[in-house]
């Protein structure tokens, strides 16, 4: 069986217009949503009943379910004993609305172990009620109508994720009936060939999608000598296209478009199942969730919108539409898709594995670098290559250099990708070099512990491993979901590049901004400004460079909150060179042992005892750099230690900079010292006539500079660390 999407009719959709629109309101953010979702959530838990139940005076137990499904997918969790008490109520509710006993199956998933029969038993009802149309209707007869023909299949196909038996013929039934009953506008009406409106035309296109996934889960699965012969082969599916072309050309997030009046909660609801289903960004020039979540933001009036059941469904669009996007599929000029349940089937695998449910989306070149780092890895894969111009090629390698990962899959091994990669990547990262993992890295063993590497091949950037590379199928796997050994081989590696290029640490939300690193020399003016602060980074016969733009963004970081001038390019200097008396701070930092020869030793005892300061740390906590610079230490000042900083030094207590408070530690130094992290974080000095002239860390605060979460970095999380690399100048330029 082979699924019903047309992918190059999609893609031209999709990409009808290059700049988005964002709806001309004030930008909402992640926080705003956040508070608006908290206050939805309180006012649903007290308009719960003593019962456990919510007011209904149509379908029973139908809000009950709606609301339960709104406060989990809010992050209420499913024992919590408001939800339990909602979950007990509704195993009381006999099965015989489609309405509720498909909300039902959808609550019941929130626990699919402790409510397998539920939704067994959900699921056989709601087979037993499809008419032989495809259809559903409000009860086992009756008149059908694609408003309860989408529940119904939003709630089997709940079911059957969760283990439920599903006829094959019952998704089948269903994707005739949207396929033959589109209008011919493009969208769907509630009932026949009616013009087409908002609610019943989401519908249409989320049950398109469903059925299309579920009749691909029971398809023909093999695999031979690492390929999937129907790799690619999808059927065209002009109905799909159609619904799309329709959404993105009546798009609107303050109405039920296309001539309703009414419903546009439920309409919004179904925009988000839309746009969660199909990993799209973007309808058209409308990018949906931003665009509905500024709509519900303003709109909400004491935790609610209208009714109950309307404030359940602007929750789900709110809590749903902003989870973390842990992966992007990049879109370009070519068969970009031919695995189109790759990310879907991987991130469903991963789940909340690293603390939030995650979700995944498309993503082009011509989206900016701050909306391309929405996601942490950009996925890119083919048979051939793309061939990527200049200046796509440059905002991949600033969306590594700021911290992103780049994976990229030969799909069913084809040796044109291959040799396409290769080239790409021995262009775009000439000063690196591309090469077969070992087994003691620690994407083999950074979540699950794997003796197979599958060839996997990354290239090393300063603290980690920025771009991964499988010249074996990978994507064909995660898409057939149960090949004996390999697909969970794959899952597996999947899950672990993502803890890898992640650190393990929560990810940030949509509609968070990232930080980005100053690329631009046009910020970086090479004449220096009157009364500005020059900071120079000390060369030594080890990676010196490493974590390139630490000091670059330190700099907007010291002007924005401390209000102190720093220049923000920096000088590289050799302890001799005369120069560097000209920067009152001098910072080092690398991975590496190093040793600096007899000259620049005298050299750099000079600068620092005439009051220059030294301001080093271990990059990634490096042992062998740490036992280098302790070296060097002892043979700059042979009578004098590193010693440790002082409870009530002014870096610690905030006299300058900010009260530093708990630092938290990264994931494998957390585990290390068995401590979530530390108040007084392990710094040690050397003082020159009571003035200190050496402060040195053992542990990385730098990689929070450079904006990157290297999985095995000792060191302190982004924002502590920060914190703490501010103190430490504003100490070392004002003392």
């Amino acid at each position: 069986m082979r699924l019903t999407v047309n992918k190059l009719l999609i893609v031209a959709v999709l990409l009808a217009g290059a700049l988005v629109s964002r709806g001309g309101a004030a930008e909402v953010t992640s926080e705003d949503v956040r508070q608006a979702v908290n206050r939805a959530v309180a006012y649903l838990k007290q308009a719960q009943g003593a019962n456990g139940t919510w007011r209904d005076n149509r379908h029973q137990g139908g809000v009950t379910a709606l609301c339960v499904l709104g406060l989990v997918n809010a992050g209420v969790p499913a024992d919590d004993p408001l939800v339990l008490r909602g979950l007990q109520a509704l195993r009381k509710v006999r099965n015989s609305k489609t309405y509720v006993v498909s909300l039902k199956a959808q609550a019941f998933a929130a626990d699919p172990e402790k409510y397998a029969r539920e939704l067994q038993a959900a699921a056989n009802w709601l087979c037993l009620a499809q008419q032989r149309n495809g259809m559903w209707s409000y009860t086992t007869s009756g008149t059908p109508d694609n408003s309860n023909t989408q529940f119904a299949l939003l709630g089997l196909h709940e079911a059957a994720k969760a283990g439920a038996n599903v006829p094959k013929q019952v998704w089948e039934r269903a994707k005739s009936h949207f396929e033959n009953t589109q209008s011919g506008d493009g969208g769907w009406g509630y009932r026949g060939r009616s013009r087409g409106y908002g609610s019943m035309t989401t519908a249409g296109v989320a049950s398109l999608y469903i059925c299309g996934q579920r009749l691909h889960v029971g398809g023909r699965k093999i695999f031979i000598n690492g390929a999937y012969p129907d790799c690619g082969k999808y059927k065209q599916n002009e109905a799909l296209a159609g619904g799309l072309n329709w959404l993105a050309k009546n798009f609107s997030v303050s109405r039920n478009p296309g001539g309703a009046s009414t419903w546009l909660y439920y309409y919004l609801y179904g925009l988000e199942r839309v746009g969660m289903i199909s990993g799209l960004r973007n309808l058209g020039r409308h990018d949906w969730y931003r665009e509905g979540a500024t709509r519900l933001v303003a709109t909400q009036r004491g935790g609610q919108w209208g009714q109950l059941y309307d404030t359940a469904f602007a929750l789900l669009f709110l809590a749903k539409g902003n989870r973390p996007v842990l992966f992007q599929k990049l879109k370009w000029n070519g068969r970009w898709n031919r695995n189109i349940h790759d990310l879907e089937n991987l991130t469903a695998f991963i789940d909340d594995k690293f603390g939030k449910k995650v979700t995944w989306q498309t993503a082009s070149l011509e989206l900016s670098l701050q909306e391309l780092r929405v996601s942490p890895i950009m996925f890119i894969t083919g048979h051939e290559f793309p061939r990527f111009a200049d200046a796509q090629k440059e905002l991949l390698r600033r969306y590594v250099d700021s911290g992103g990962t780049l994976l990229a899959e030969a799909c069913c091994g084809a040796k044109e990708f291959d040799k396409g990669f290769r080239l790409f990547a021995k262009d775009l990262f000439r000063e690196y070099r591309l090469k077969v993992l070992p087994e003691h890295h620690p994407v083999f063993k950074c979540y699950f512990r794997m003796k197979e590497r599958y060839g996997l091949e990354g290239i090393d950037i300063g603290c980690r491993t920025g771009v991964f590379y499988s010249p074996n199928a990978l994507s064909c796997l995660w898409e057939l979901q149960t090949i004996e050994k390999y697909s969970d081989l794959a899952f597996r590696l999947g899950t672990n590049i993502a803890a890898y290029a992640t650190g393990k640490q929560q990810l940030q939300d949509k509609l968070d901004e990232v930080e980005l690193p100053v690329f631009d020399k046009a910020a970086q003016p090479f004449e220096v400004p009157r009364g500005a602060v020059r900071i120079a980074r000390l060369i030594h016969d080890g990676d010196y460079n490493s974590d390139p733009h630490a000091m670059v963004n330190l700099a907007p970081m010291l002007r924005d909150k401390a209000k102190v001038d720093v220049v923000a390019r920096q000088r590289h200097l050799r302890a001799t060179d005369q120069k560097l008396f000209e920067y009152p701070v001098v910072f080092m930092t690398g991975h590496f042992s190093f040793e600096l020869p007899d000259k620049e030793i005298a050299a750099l005892r000079l600068y620092l005892e005439r009051g220059g300061v030294l301001i080093a740390d271990a990059c990634c906590g490096r042992k062998a750099f740490d036992k280098s610079f302790r070296a060097m230490v002892a043979a700059l000042f042979p009578k004098k230690k590193l010693t440790a900083l002082a409870d009530d030094h002014p870096i610690y207590t905030g006299t300058v900079g900010q009260k530093l408070g708990e630092l938290r530690y990264r994931r494998i130094l957390a585990d290390e010292l068995k401590s979530r992290g530390t108040t007084r974080p392990p710094l040690e000095v050397i003082t020159i006539k009571d003035r200190t002239a050496i402060i040195y860390s053992k542990y990385d605060w730098s990689c929070a500079l450079e904006g990157d979460r290297p999985y095995s970095c000792r060191g302190y999380c982004d924002k502590d660390g920060k914190n703490l690399a501010m103190n430490i100048f504003l100490y070392a330029i004002s003392y």
